[in-house]
């Protein structure tokens, strides 16, 4: 049986840009986004991860670079897509994947936790579709993909201000894809559930382990509920994430694509 997520050439000559690439989700995506065929720009706060994935994806035969950097630095945003644009010459894809979750439930979350995370999850974010816009107008073409949450959605979340910031990425998210729409650049969101990264590992941990119970038994409960019986993968968000890329996609905007295994259901 072929492996579902070996990848095709569909994005074949396309130059893409994802933050947060350095592990989980975005790692995932950038080596998908590879295998599909596009040169990669990548981000991360953490640069040892980052060159990491860097190393995989140039063992993948496509061109990439590693470029660092905070996405709630709005300069260094901008300075990544103009690096970007300078060494491949165009943008065809920006992920927006950078993301922090802090557990800080109703009663405890600080203004600390608000600023933070909101400038990463939604400002930064924001910032970015601007810089990657001024590229793709001109080109009349381009997608943007903003990676949400179902906490954005029906607030399964620890953490309020993290559910805000996410519900802020799906609003972002349609408003872009209509000033963007003329331009034949689809603006769309995937929205994933419980998904098997090192993002869930430290909530267990902290919520879980801390607490007596065996490593995995705290996220184990609470996806117990999950319809399809399992945590999702990275690679599930990856697929999907290809899809909306890809020219298949090319009648789509302004939508939140839910990757939860059924855990939400409209």
């Amino acid at each position: 049986m072929a492996d579902a997520h070996a990848g095709h050439d569909g994005l074949r000559d396309r130059v893409a840009v994802v933050t947060g690439a350095g592990s989980g989700n975005g790692k995932a995506i950038a080596l998908r986004l590879a295998r599909d065929g596009a040169a990669l720009a990548l981000t991360d706060i953490a640069e040892a991860p980052l060159a990491a994935v860097r190393d995989q994806v140039l063992a993948l035969g496509r061109p990439c670079l590693a470029l660092g950097g905070d996405v709630a630095d709005v300069a260094g945003t901008d300075a990544a897509i103009r690096q970007t644009v300078e060494r491949f010459g165009r943008l065809d894809v920006l992920v927006n994947n950078a993301g922090i979750l802090r557990i800080s439930p109703f009663p405890d979350s600080t203004e600390e936790d608000w600023d933070r995370i909101m400038a990463v999850n939604a400002r930064g974010l924001y910032f970015a579709m601007q810089a990657a816009a001024r590229i793709m107008r001109p080109q009349r073409s381009g997608r943007i993909i903003n990676i949400a949450s179902v906490a954005g959605i029906e607030a399964k979340t620890l953490s309020p201000p993290y559910a805000a910031s996410k519900g802020a990425v799906i609003t972002l998210t349609k408003a872009a894809a209509r000033a963007l729409a003329q331009y034949q650049v689809t603006v769309n969101a995937v929205a994933p559930g419980l998904i098997d990264t090192p993002f869930n590992e430290r909530i267990d941990y902290e919520l879980g382990v801390k607490r007596g119970l065996a490593p995995g038994e705290f996220l184990r409960q609470r996806g117990q509920d999950i319809p399809l019986g399992r945590m999702g993968t990275p690679e599930d968000v990856a697929g999907v994430v290809a899809f909306l890329a890809s020219a298949d996609a090319a009648y789509i905007t302004g939508e939140t694509v839910i990757v939860a295994g059924g855990w939400l259901m409209a």
